[in-house]
């Protein structure tokens, strides 16, 4: 991407506003001096969502990429730090996202040794993992992205409230809608 060494004996003492300024007018050594300050942090913080330090680094990587692109549009008055990590938090979120594409249904990857032998179980555990293939893909979309976040990722509620930027309460509530609309979709394999 860049070469973002920065000289140990060059010191910053401008505040985060003014290198937005110089950042602004295609300084580079202020843009690296940004990287610097915040790379390892917001590298942190996606780590504890996304577990593959590759993924994490080319996310924040991206992230100061498309800053730097888009670099005349920053604005000084406001938080470089908070615009950093909403950016990161939102590339770890449509990362995530993509994921769900992927996801599994309870039960359809695990083995059931009796069910191997009788036809009729396998038959019925196949609907069953259909159905609820189909029933998380029928959620509301937030709802299923909590759920999915919940229960493919094991993140939990407070993790998953500050990806999508909601309150733990409105996490548990989506998680209770989603149970309620499985519930209610897969009634005639749970009785």
């Amino acid at each position: 991407m860049y070469n973002l060494r920065v000289r140990r004996a060059e010191t910053f003492s401008e505040s985060d506003g003014e290198l937005v300024e110089k950042i602004r007018a295609g300084d580079q050594f202020a843009f690296k001096e940004l990287f610097r300050r915040r790379y390892a942090g917001l590298c942190r913080f996606a780590y504890r969502f996304i577990p593959s330090r590759d993924e994490v680094e080319d996310i924040v990587e991206a992230v100061f990429e498309r800053l730097w692109l888009n670099r005349e549009r920053l604005d000084s008055s406001k938080s470089i730090e908070a615009y950093l990590f909403k950016a990161v938090k939102n590339q770890v979120y449509d990362n995530l996202k993509g994921r769900t594409r992927d996801f599994v249904p309870l039960g359809e990857d695990r083995v059931d040794d009796n069910s191997a032998s009788d036809p009729v179980k396998e038959l019925i555990n196949h609907d069953l993992a259909i159905a609820l293939r189909d029933a998380i893909e029928s959620l509301p979309r937030k709802c299923k992205m909590v759920f999915t976040l919940s229960r493919q990722e094991y993140l939990t509620y407070s993790e998953i409230g500050e990806i999508l930027g909601i309150s733990e309460k409105t996490v548990e509530n989506h998680m209770g809608r989603a149970f309620r609309l499985l519930r209610k979709h897969l009634k005639d394999f749970i009785g």
